[in-house]
C-alpha cells in the first residue's frame, strides 16, 4: 500500500516508449583520465571533419567563409570531444593541411576564427593539467623537438596559444 508511487512514470503518462526517452538522454563520454596519448580519441570521422574545416578555411575567402560559417561551426561541434593536441596533430601530420595552416595564419580573420575555437579548448585542458602529460608524445608525433614548444606550457605562462601554433607552423 505504501510502495505505490503517487504518479505513474513519465513514459506511461506521456504514452512514449522508454526506448524513445532513453534516446533523448545524453550520456556523457567517459572521462579520459590518465589515458595514454596514443589512446586519446581521434577517429577517421574526426580526422575527416578536421580536414574539411582546415581545407575550407585555407582555400576560401572571407565572403565564402561567412556563408559557410554555420557548417564550419557544426563540424567544430562534432569534434569538440577531441583533445586539442590530437586536433593539432591531425593537422600537422598531414602535408596538405600544413600548407593550409600557413594560409589561415596569414589572414587575421581566418586566424582569429581558428583560435576562437582552439584557444578555449587548450585553456580548458591546461586548467585540468591535461596538456603537459601528453606534450612529449605530441612532439614526437608531429616530429618537433620538445624543447621548441615546451615553453608555451610552463606553469605561470599566460599561454599564448596563437604563438604556439605559429611556432608549430614554423617547425613542421
Amino acid at each position: 500500500m505504501y510502495d505505490l508511487p503517487s504518479q505513474p512514470p513519465a513514459a506511461i503518462v506521456l504514452n512514449v516508449p522508454l526506448k524513445t526517452l532513453a534516446q533523448i538522454i545524453k550520456i556523457p563520454p567517459k572521462k579520459q583520465e590518465d589515458v595514454p596519448y596514443n589512446q586519446l580519441t581521434c577517429s577517421e570521422t574526426d580526422i575527416a571533419c578536421v580536414t574539411e574545416i582546415i581545407t575550407t578555411l585555407g582555400e576560401n575567402g572571407k565572403l565564402t567563409l561567412l556563408f559557410k560559417q554555420g557548417h564550419l561551426k557544426q563540424l567544430g561541434s562534432q569534434i569538440n570531444h577531441l583533445h586539442p593536441l590530437k586536433f593539432l596533430s591531425s593537422i600537422f601530420c598531414n602535408p596538405d593541411m600544413k600548407v593550409h595552416m600557413v594560409e589561415i595564419f596569414d589572414d587575421y580573420f581566418k586566424r582569429t576564427g581558428f583560435m576562437d575555437g582552439l584557444g578555449p579548448s587548450l585553456d580548458k585542458e591546461a586548467e585540468k593539467g591535461k596538456l603537459n602529460q601528453y606534450l612529449s608524445d605530441f612532439a614526437n608525433e608531429i616530429c618537433v623537438p620538445l624543447e621548441e614548444i615546451q615553453m608555451f606550457f610552463q606553469a605561470g605562462n599566460d599561454h599564448d596559444w596563437e604563438a604556439f601554433v605559429y611556432r608549430l607552423i614554423e617547425l613542421v
